[in-house]
């Protein structure tokens, strides 16, 4: 389709729509659709499949290209026409249009100046520029999963990884991600990380633990976009001589699960502790349970939810399309 989205101002001119409209042509594009996003002075009116129009019909900061458009949606009716109100502050009938109001409180605005539907489509975001996620890490598409835990660590045994398997055990809504590799080097490690492969299997969480460092090492950036991602940081070391990630995770406001030890003690911000001893399901609903946990799993819902990508290819592009024929 060729589709044209039409506002006053346009990327980069920053602004709330123009930001909109910005994804919206990026993700309408990569459908397989010729999108262009025109300003008043670059519109014509040529052979689009369908029109945009962002407030335009709303907010008549230009009201010669309002009645133009307002014109054009009477005669050319092979265009299919979207009135996209974000804001109410003028309307006349948009004859045969698609009402696209961003909120429910926007479509009862609206619903005082017309009896024909008003569909409602949130504002999307682009999650991943907002966060500054790395690409690998936004390909894992974490926000779809139900519980992130994180933890920043190398196969050493006194890192207790087996712990946090058995654990896994207890969430079977819950990822684990560990980001080490085997280091080649060491003899014991390679090892420990067969022995943790194993137990995996027994315990039926090998698809749900993800060793990221198998495939290729992690960069900074890299775990400073896990973090961004984890809902906890869960750190059961039986020995530690400081704890670096549990002040990585204080700054980047994860939550911290960590075990009771004394290096642990020391260092740690305002963490959940830990017996060495307590039984993994205990420690399981505990972090089930904890509401920061719960408000960061809040955190990627959003995400999910208000998925600029999701949102155009669910509910805008089908609106887009002509009816098929009976």
């Amino acid at each position: 389709m060729r589709i044209a989205i039409l506002h006053y101002s346009k990327p980069p001119t920053i602004g709330g729509v123009e930001r909109v409209i910005g994804e919206q042509a990026a993700v309408l594009h990569a459908c397989g659709h010729e999108v262009e996003i025109l300003t008043r002075k670059e519109w014509r009116e040529e052979n689009w499949d369908a029109v945009i129009v962002h407030n335009v019909f709303t907010m008549p900061f230009d009201l010669d290209w309002t009645r133009e458009l307002l014109e054009l949606a009477r005669t050319r009716t092979d265009i299919r026409w979207t009135n996209w109100i974000h804001d109410v502050r003028w309307a006349e009938e948009v004859p045969q249009a698609i009402h696209i109001a961003v909120s429910e409180h926007r479509k009862g605005e609206y619903a005082k100046h017309t009896s024909a539907p008003i569909h409602v489509i949130p504002n999307g975001i682009d999650a991943v520029a907002v966060l500054g996620l790395m690409e690998r890490i936004a390909s894992l598409q974490l926000e779809k999963a139900g519980l992130v835990l994180l933890q920043p660590s190398r196969f050493v045994r006194r890192k207790n990884i087996e712990l946090g398997l058995h654990m896994l055990a207890e969430l079977p809504e819950a990822l684990y991600i560990v980001t080490a590799a085997p280091d080649p080097h060491q003899e014991d490690g390679r090892l420990y990380y067969d022995e943790l492969v194993t137990l995996a299997d027994s315990l039926g969480v090998r698809d749900r633990v993800w060793f990221l460092g198998e495939t290729a090492p992690l960069s900074d950036e890299d775990v400073r976009s896990l973090y961004q991602m984890a809902d906890a940081l869960f750190f059961p070391s039986t020995a530690e001589g400081y704890g670096l990630p549990l002040i990585e995770a204080a700054l980047h406001g994860v939550p911290v699960f960590c075990s009771d030890i004394p290096a642990h003690r020391e260092v740690a911000v305002g963490a959940e502790f830990f017996a060495l001893n307590e039984e993994p399901r205990l420690i399981a609903a505990r972090i089930r349970k904890y509401p920061p946990v719960r408000q960061r799993q809040q955190r990627r819902g959003l995400m999910r939810r208000l998925s600029c990508e999701g949102i155009v290819r669910e509910l805008l592009e089908p609106l887009l399309l002509p009816p098929e024929a009976p």
